[in-house]
């Protein structure tokens, strides 16, 4: 009997080894399927959270339930709601139409998006660039503890947004933040820091949450994760190391993006105090820019390098005029188109007002602005200046070193509404090729 089995079975073995239908093993295709990553699959926790502070109703119902029902988080979701319809109809759907519009082929960006000064105004930059791979922030705020915050209760959380509110409130109110009122919102109470402000604004885009991560910088400008045990030590912007969040996120059927916030003092001493600092801002480009309510600190000599870092990095910087002087753009290097108006800086930083780009103004083509944004709110009184690289292969022409000096006292001009006489006319030129070739920067 062992005898006619093992015929058996070596006829089995034969006839599979000559039946033409069995197809041969695909050794390549076995090695793909072990290297080949999983999808990436959303975080149920930070994108519900993301919602929970954003005023939406989180999709988990058991576990937030009892927040859901809770008056406190009812009546800070229609305060939300409200003041995001109301940004969304008076800024964020024109400038999202407007960028189409105006900056064409930068619009569609798909590499790093940098927003130096920024705070956590995700949606400004959002609407004007969407499809970036990777977007930097960085300001002096401090930006919370992500550990910390999942470990509190959700009742907890709820009844602890003041901070929250009130920053946001100022955000969508003005299109900035104030920042040391904000500094003072987001320091107190059980939910601190920017990350609340950021989940909120991602949720309010329609972002999904995949990762969100407290990070740090090393030596070189390496970013490097806080783990649970690595609690963040109180400490001010100017300190080290350099901490913020790192965010993974993405909208439906779309390749994710990353979004990274460092606080951080890109005062020239701050720069070089810093670790990793210059190293990780110097490896950004190309990129491009926006600079939006930076209280004219890229005026000051103090903030000589920062002014360079930007300058020589940006394919494309936008930027109203608290951003780099005007002067500092070398028109053999740069194409520059002007928007809107520009009568003199608000009371405030009525010190920093620039004659050339006064005088800009009237001597240009102008295209109009729809919106109001930056320092000058109301709708007709706001300025944007769009600078695109020439050519991003050539080095910029030797940039000037601002010093301290004694400035000649100038009479401002008197205010006075645009009219034909002011060159507000149309410049239809198409927008310049986007440069390739281009060096390919670093990555933390």
């Amino acid at each position: 009997m062992w005898r006619l089995g093992l015929i058996g079975l070596t006829l089995g073995l034969v006839g599979c080894q000559s039946n033409p239908s069995a197809s041969p093993v695909r050794t390549d295709t076995l090695s793909l399927s072990k290297t080949s990553p999983p999808p990436p699959v959303p975080h149920p926790y930070w994108t519900d959270l993301a919602r929970l502070l954003a005023g939406i109703p989180p999709k988990d119902t058991f576990y937030w339930r009892e927040v859901m029902r809770d008056t406190v988080w009812q009546n800070y979701a229609r305060r939300v709601d409200y003041l995001w319809s109301n940004r969304r109809k008076t800024l964020y759907d024109s400038l999202q139409v407007w960028a189409a519009r105006e900056l064409g082929i930068y619009h569609e960006w798909n590499e790093t998006v940098f927003y130096p000064f920024s705070g956590a105004d995700w949606p400004t930059i959002y609407f004007l660039y969407p499809r970036g791979k990777r977007y930097i922030f960085f300001g002096l705020e401090q930006e919370g503890d992500p550990h910390e915050l999942s470990r509190l209760k959700p009742l907890e959380i709820a009844h602890s947004l003041e901070g929250t509110y009130a920053t946001l409130a100022d955000l969508l109110r003005l299109t900035f933040f104030k920042t040391k009122e904000m500094q003072i919102q987001l320091a107190h109470g059980k939910v601190r820091g920017l990350l609340p402000v950021f989940l909120a604004l991602l949720a309010r885009t329609g972002q999904i949450i995949y990762e969100v991560q407290h990070i740090y910088l090393r030596a070189g400008g390496v970013i490097d994760t806080l783990s649970s045990l690595q609690p963040k030590p109180a400490q001010s912007a100017w300190d080290n190391p350099i901490t913020g969040l790192r965010f993974v996120v993405g909208m439906p059927d779309a390749p994710l993006q990353e979004v990274i916030y460092l606080s951080l003092n890109a005062a020239d001493a701050g720069v070089k105090k810093q670790i990793g600092s210059y190293d990780f801002l110097s490896r950004l480009g190309p990129c491009v820019t926006l600079i939006k309510s930076a209280s004219y600190l890229l005026f000051s000599p103090e903030f000589n390098e920062m002014r360079k870092l930007i300058l020589t990095q940006s394919v494309a910087i936008l930027q109203e005029d608290s951003g780099i002087p005007y002067r500092f753009f070398d028109t053999t290097a740069w194409n520059i188109q002007l928007y809107g108006v520009y009568y003199a800086p608000i009371p405030l930083f009525k010190s920093k007002y620039q004659a050339d780009l006064w005088q800009a103004y009237r001597k240009q083509p102008v295209r109009s602005l729809p919106f109001g944004i930056g320092y000058h709110i109301p709708v007709g009184t706001s300025n944007l200046l769009w600078a695109v690289r020439k050519d991003f292969r050539k080095p910029l022409p030797p940039i000037p070193v601002e010093t301290l000096r004694a400035l000649p006292v100038r009479q401002l001009p008197p205010p006075a509404r645009p009219d034909s006489s002011m060159g507000m006319s149309v410049d239809s030129s198409a927008q310049p090729a986007l440069p390739t070739a281009v060096p390919s920067g670093g990555s933390e």
